[in-house]
């Protein structure tokens, strides 16, 4: 490899999400249509997972085994604009982007169609400001006001003022598999003073209904439930270092079980594949400095207090991967799940697992000379089980510059990460394990 790589930051995917199916209030927003990923038909048949040997001993839920290898698709397409003063409109005065993801469940149309929508409800949310259902939000012309106004005053005042305002959200998969989809959707926002603000929502999804899980939805006895989470949360800010440093003072401990008990609401708990997780807001329990604060509750230790059909099962893979041109690969020889097109008339690529390989992701990747890693930054293609099946990308790869990596879990839960480069030699796609670092 080259001992030195350039950052390549090429990709800015200006689009905006359509209407969102049935909700026919949203009809008259107009935004510009979503890029379109074309799903091959093929889809590989479920295989039974077997135990792993060192997954966490919870109770084992009901249900198919083959939840866990249903593969659970998604795509993530950014939409970023970028405004400049009212004057001479040379001042970048505004960042707004947003990661919309979209969901694929081969044999489970109708679910991801109502995920699917629910996302475009949140994207509906944070573009236009108004309340669709999730919380009204500032919207890109509420920000654009904000920062025109910013802009004006500093020009006219002579004020000294940072100028450029920004609202970036992004998004990320906390665990998927054939029970359920986690999305986390983080935000961070500046406009004006000392520093910014960040906010996080978690949301669970039934992957078989499509639906959005509820907390009541956890249990058949929910204040039971509540009740042993409060205490537990309680128990853990005296036994915890790191999280009673951040809340002593902040929270006095006769308010613990009230502030705690706060956080069992709808956005503010997901499941991923630890367990439960409940977190804070910025300031609600700790400081700005201190940052949002999380409780994590094994699976193994909620047996007993939440339905056993929100249980993964144990996952075993072996966690192979390959990369050969699409003139290579004969036709039929195995299912193509997903055609993911990142530049228009490049590279046609597949990659290809052969051995079980969980929690697969795509993401663009820079390389920071002052440390000498790799950064993962934005997400591009996620797919919860991969087994003797490809993705095929069309991608420009430069030589010597990698600016693709690849995740995935593979034997004993262990997190592979990769980059896509090319041979110098005769063109040919390389994956490069060895050797590279990241970082994030």
């Amino acid at each position: 490899m080259k001992n030195k790589l350039a950052i390549l930051l090429c990709l800015v995917l200006c689009l905006s999400l359509c209407a969102c199916g049935r909700l026919d209030r949203l009809k008259e927003v107009e935004l510009p249509p979503l890029p379109t990923v074309t799903i091959r038909p093929e889809a590989p048949e479920p295989t039974e997972a077997q135990p792993a040997e060192t997954a966490s001993a919870a109770p084992a839920p009901a249900g198919d085994t083959e939840d866990m290898t249903l593969p659970v698709i998604v795509s993530f397409q950014k939409t970023e604009l970028v405004e400049t003063d009212p004057a001479a409109h040379e001042q970048k005065i505004l960042t707004f982007s947003y990661v919309t993801p979209r969901v694929t469940i081969p044999g489970r149309e109708e679910a991801a169609e109502k995920i699917n929508e629910y996302i475009g409800m949140l994207d509906e949310t944070y573009y236009t400001g108004n309340d669709y259902g999730d919380g009204p939000s500032s919207g890109y012309n509420g920000m654009l006001e904000m920062a025109e106004d910013n802009f004006t005053y500093a020009y006219e005042s002579g004020a000294d003022l940072p100028l450029e305002f920004e609202s970036v959200r992004d998004a990320r998969i906390s665990r998927a598999d054939g029970r359920v989809l986690t999305l986390n959707l983080g935000t961070s926002t500046y406009s004006g003073g000392a520093h910014g603000f960040y906010v996080s929502r978690a949301y669970v999804f039934d992957t078989k209904t499509g639906d959005l899980v509820t907390f009541e939805q956890l249990s058949p006895d929910v204040s039971g439930l509540r009740a042993y989470l409060v205490e537990r949360m309680v128990e853990m800010a005296k036994t915890d270092p790191e999280l009673a440093a951040a809340i002593d003072g902040f929270v006095e401990e006769a308010n613990r079980a009230a502030s705690f008990g706060a956080l069992l609401r709808d956005g503010s708990w997901y499941l991923d594949e630890r367990g439960l997780v409940v977190f804070s807001d910025l300031y609600e329990i700790s400081s700005y400095a201190a940052g949002m604060q999380s409780f994590v509750f094994p699976y193994e230790e909620l047996g007993g207090l939440i339905d056993l059909k929100w249980f993964p099962d144990l996952k075993n893979s072996s966690g192979t991967f390959s990369i050969q041109s699409m003139d290579s690969v004969q036709d039929g020889s195995f299912p193509i799940l997903d055609m993911l097109t990142l530049d228009e008339g490049m590279t046609q690529i597949c990659l290809y697992s052969g051995e079980r390989a969980y929690d697969v992701t795509l993401s663009r990747a820079a390389y920071y000379e002052d440390i000498g890693s790799f950064y993962l930054s934005d997400p591009l293609w996620y797919c919860s089980c991969m087994e003797n099946s490809g993705l095929q990308i069309s991608t420009d790869i430069p030589d010597g510059y990698p600016n693709l990596a690849l995740s995935y879990r593979g034997d004993n839960g262990v997190v592979h990460r990769c980059l896509i480069s090319q041979s110098g030699v005769d063109g040919q796609p390389l994956l490069l394990e060895e050797g590279v670092s990241f970082v994030g």
